[in-house]
This record gives structure tokens, C-alpha cells and sequence, in this order.
């Protein structure tokens, strides 16, 4: 989840974003970042370089650099569940959690909006259990398109980096990919893993 407060305006940080977008050849208006494809070389990416993706991926983190937001992950293991219904019912029970022991920044604002793109249905029932809870000041936003939302996309950044940190912390090996992208765990250390911790919303 990515936390951004509309009254500080990044309007000029999107335009600059669109910008050095249109600099690599791409159309912002129907450009997308998707952090796992560009890192794997896949749909959307199979024929850039490491070079181009490395230029796109850098312009998405000077965006991110320039604006003030915080993120909270929620993180489920596939190593101790047994099915789709328990990772749904943890990711709830986590959601819960962070939205209760958070009711007090919540309630500071005059209006929460959820923007999320019922990409699947029960991540949106998930959310609008928790969110609901705040009572009617909650607005889930309709029709998102991450196309249209560079703070959708930013969450998918902050997803893949939140993923690959979770594998060196637990000592996993990174993939082949991941590895010759970021150059390893301890160049990951020293670039995106301080990025995420200053940008971390801690409960």
C-alpha cells in the first residue's frame, strides 16, 4: 500500500516523470511500469536491453525520490499456507491490524481514497472490510487504471523491491535475474533497501 496525502501537489514530479519517459521513446500516456517484468526481461520489456529497462527503472525511482508518500506491505509466506482462502484470510487478519493500529492517522484526514483496480475479487473484498471500518469517510475510487495513476505504479515498484528484500533478509538465493539487475544483495542494501526505510510507515 502506498500512502499519499492529496494536499501536497506532484503534479510537476508526474510531468517530469512523463517526460523523461517520452526522452526513451515511450508514450506516458499508455506506458506502464511493471517492476517484475522489467526486472525479468519479460512481456512489455523482451526486447530492451539491460541498459534501456536500467534507464526506464531509474526514472521511476527519481519520480519516487522527488514525492512525499509512505508504503506498509502486507507479506504472506506460500511456505506455511495450505490454500488460496488461508492466504486471503491472513492478508485480512494483517489489514485489520494495520488499520486499526492506525485509526488515529486515518481519522486526521477529512477523506481516505482506495484506489485499487479489482485486478482480483478478493483482495477488493479484503480491503473494503478493513477500509469500511472507518465509517463513510472512505471512498473506493471506480475504474482505476494503473495507466492513469503513477502512485499505482509506484506500489508495484514498492511490491518487487519488498519482495527482494524479504528473499536476502531470509537468505534466499535471488534469481538469476533479479541478481544481474540489482547486482546483488549488497548493492541492493546500499541503494533500494535505504530507499524503502525512509519511506517506510512504521505503526
Amino acid at each position: 500500500m502506498v500512502f499519499h496525502n492529496q494536499a501536497n501537489d506532484i503534479s510537476q514530479a508526474i510531468e517530469d516523470f512523463n517526460r523523461s519517459i517520452i526522452s526513451l521513446g515511450l508514450d506516458p500516456d499508455a506506458f506502464v511500469f511493471h517492476a517484475g517484468p522489467l526486472i525479468r526481461r519479460e512481456k512489455g520489456y523482451e526486447f530492451l536491453s539491460r541498459h534501456h529497462r536500467g534507464r526506464i527503472y531509474n526514472r521511476m525511482m527519481t519520480f519516487a525520490r522527488r514525492i512525499d508518500f509512505k508504503w506498509h506491505c502486507l507479506c504472506v509466506d506460500k511456505k506455511f499456507v495450505n490454500s488460496t482462502l488461508q492466504i486471503i484470510a491472513k492478508l485480512q487478519a494483517q489489514l485489520d491490524e494495520f488499520v486499526n493500529a492506525n485509526k488515529s492517522l486515518l481519522s486526521d484526514v477529512a477523506q481516505v481514497k482506495v484506489y485499487y483496480d479489482c485486478g482480483q475479487a478478493p483482495i477488493t473484498k479484503v480491503l473494503q472490510k478493513s477500509f469500511n471500518g472507518l465509517g463513510g469517510k472512505v471512498e473506493f475510487v471506480p475504474d482505476v487504471q494503473p495507466r492513469r495513476y503513477k502512485l499505482f505504479q509506484l506500489a508495484d515498484l514498492i511490491c518487487t523491491l519488498n519482495l527482494v528484500a524479504a528473499k536476502i533478509i531470509s537468505g534466499e538465493r535471488l534469481t538469476d535475474s533479479e541478481y544481474k539487475f540489482f547486482g546483488g544483495p549488497a548493492a541492493f542494501r546500499r541503494a533500494e533497501a535505504k530507499f524503502l526505510a525512509s519511506h517506510a510507515l512504521v505503526p
